[in-house]
């Protein structure tokens, strides 16, 4: 994932997560709601650290036989293991509730979707394609561009 399109996912993700959890406050489901939020800011923490390293990988030149170093290494293997005790943690403060946490932790799925039909979207909406037949367009040649 390049910055940009990170940025996009990302964005898209923590607006998931912000209306569900604005949701299921003026449900006044709250245990569920902080189960929601704790899990989408591991996910989306955790994407943006996966970006962050596919970005020095690409950046170091590693496919090309250039290895990265062991701080990288430590520092990476540091971040898995902050996400998995956010986790073990955010499951023993909200025990009753791992549908919310996995909910939450699948926001960035949830943001690479919104993305991507965005996209989709755009993509349709300015595409040009042949006319019907018998039907002419001035200046265009008839033909997808």
């Amino acid at each position: 994932m390049n910055d940009l399109r990170a940025g996009g996912i990302l964005r898209a993700a923590t607006v998931a997560a912000a209306i569900s959890v604005l949701a299921l406050g003026a449900l006044g489901r709250f245990r569920p709601a902080l189960a929601l939020t704790l899990g989408a800011v591991v996910a989306i923490v955790s994407a943006r650290w996966l970006s962050h390293v596919t970005g020095r990988l690409m950046a170091t030149g590693a496919g090309e036989g250039r290895k990265p170093g062991w701080k990288f290494a430590l520092g990476a293997g540091l971040r898995y293991l902050f996400a998995g005790l956010a986790v073990y943690g955010a499951v023993r403060l909200v025990p009753a509730e791992p549908f919310w946490l996995l909910a939450g932790l699948s926001t960035v799925v949830v943001g690479v979707v919104v993305e991507g039909a965005w996209d989709l979207w755009k993509e349709s909406r300015h595409r040009r394609t042949v006319p019907p037949a018998g039907e002419t367009r001035a200046g265009r040649t008839g033909e997808r561009i």
